[in-house]
């Protein structure tokens, strides 16, 4: 249950070059509704070597009970275990026969399910996935080793010295949601299959499904294999819960333990529409987009304080988004990396970005964007990644033509009225001493005291 890998689905930045980008920028998705009244999106590649059929499910985590938090990290997890009647063996090997891959994932936002297969194989390969929603096995051992996996998960992830000032961040400005907690030890031996059942049927409702396939079958064959697998879903799952507000206080923390290096993160609020998150991104991209931006220049170059230091934007829930800044820094230049990285967003935030840097910027985020929708996969991802924030298949079609449209006096205008003036600051450090703490701890736990 890695948390890295978990909020890595949580926003829509992509990265790489891609050569034939102008014909994949021009597809476009269709609406397509099926015989037997189930919407999906559909983009056919008549050539492609896999085919994608990726649903989107109701936001897990807002359907999360307040004393089982855990219970949709735990939930996807025992799901991916494999339906009833058959061992999980037994399971893999029936995926292997229909050369087919199933996923499922939970994120803010959306509950996740994909099917992959050859282009033949994908009607089968999504009846295989959809077992797993509807009837699935839900052992109590696989509970058991999900539970003490949770347990020896923490203690990696409290030597990962970058891995525990992320859970402090979260757990200092989210005490009151799941993405606090989510995969506490403790918290994840609270919850039981019954729990997980719940959660399975409250979540995977086609209330609220986005579907998207992408491949080499037409919609006309496709829509029977929808309506087949999703019309076991029940048409409505469990009240939502709003989503709380991240609180980011104007403090620095540092938790203090003994470690070769000193990990930051630093944090805000980003206040800005659907829209307007490309403009966001450019300028974030020209902050700590890699080492020849801002950030990696002042902080690597100049003072040689870490081999590097970024910036992005993360989408946390609808309409709540926040600029993150990370780094691993020398014990010694601890300090002084702070200062300076503190003075570097002040000048981007006040200041804005050049012509040359929006230009660079454009270009790497719109390379990634094309070469990530080369494959079925990434295209299909795409898709219900904007889809999730009430976008529409024209913004997907034209998001790389709309990002290199924007102009530079739109990015610094954004900077200006919604890039936060203070960050959240978290640090594990070995000694506070020169950090300029608001509150020093010493376990994770003691957080609570530094709101």
């Amino acid at each position: 249950m890695s948390f890295k890998r978990a909020f890595a689905a949580l926003f829509f930045s992509f990265v790489g070059a891609l050569s034939p980008a102008r014909v994949l920028a021009l597809e476009t998705f269709q609406r397509v509704t099926t015989p037997g009244g189930l919407v999906f999106w559909h983009l056919q590649r008549p050539d492609a070597d896999r085919a994608v059929v990726m649903a989107g499910f109701n936001d897990s985590f807002a359907l999360a009970h307040p004393d089982r938090i855990a219970a949709p990290n735990v939930g996807a997890t025992l799901l991916r275990h494999g339906p009833r009647d058959i061992s999980a063996g037994e399971f893999n090997e029936q995926l292997k026969d229909a050369r087919a891959q199933c996923g499922i994932s939970t994120a803010p936002l959306f509950a996740t399910l994909v099917a992959q297969a050859a282009p033949g194989d994908i009607g089968e390969a999504l009846d295989l996935c959809m077992r797993v929603v509807v009837e699935p096995a839900l052992r109590e051992r696989d509970l058991e080793h999900i539970k003490r996996d949770a347990v020896v998960g923490r203690q990696r992830l409290e030597e990962n010295r970058e891995a525990l000032a992320s859970m402090l961040m979260r757990r200092l400005t989210q005490a009151g949601a799941p993405f606090g907690r989510w995969n506490d030890p403790d918290e994840v031996a609270r919850v039981s299959t019954a729990d997980v059942d719940q959660w399975r049927r409250e979540t995977f409702t086609r209330d609220g499904l986005m579907i998207v396939a992408v491949g080499a079958s037409d919609a006309a064959s496709l829509g029977p294999v929808i309506d087949r697998a999703f019309a076991r879903l029940p048409a409505a799952g469990g009240a939502r819960l709003a989503a709380p507000a991240p609180a980011f206080p104007d403090k620095t923390i540092v938790l203090e333990k003994p470690g070769a290096q000193t990990a930051m993160v630093m944090e805000g609020p980003l206040d800005i529409p659907p829209d307007q998150a490309p403009v966001a991104l450019i300028g974030v991209n020209v902050l700590g987009g890699g080492l020849d931006r801002r950030l990696s220049k002042a902080v690597r170059g100049e003072l040689g304080a870490t081999y590097g230091i970024s910036s992005s934007v993360v989408l946390l829930a609808p309409g709540q988004r926040y600029l993150r800044i990370g780094s691993a820094l020398a014990n010694d230049l601890a300090a002084a990396a702070l200062k300076r990285a503190r003075e570097v967003y002040d000048a981007w935030r006040l200041d804005g970005v050049t012509d040359e840097e929006a230009g660079s910027a454009r270009a790497q985020l719109a390379s990634g964007f094309e070469r990530n929708v080369e494959t079925p996969y990434g295209k299909a991802f795409a898709m219900l990644s904007l889809l999730r924030v009430g976008r529409t298949a024209s913004d997907e079609a034209e998001y790389v033509e709309r990002l290199r449209a924007i102009p530079v006096e739109s990015v610094n205008r954004l900077l200006r009225e919604k890039a936060p003036a203070r960050l959240t600051t978290v640090l594990v450090a070995s000694d506070a001493a020169g950090l300029g703490a608001d509150c020093v701890i010493h376990e994770l736990a003691e957080v609570d005291n530094c709101r």
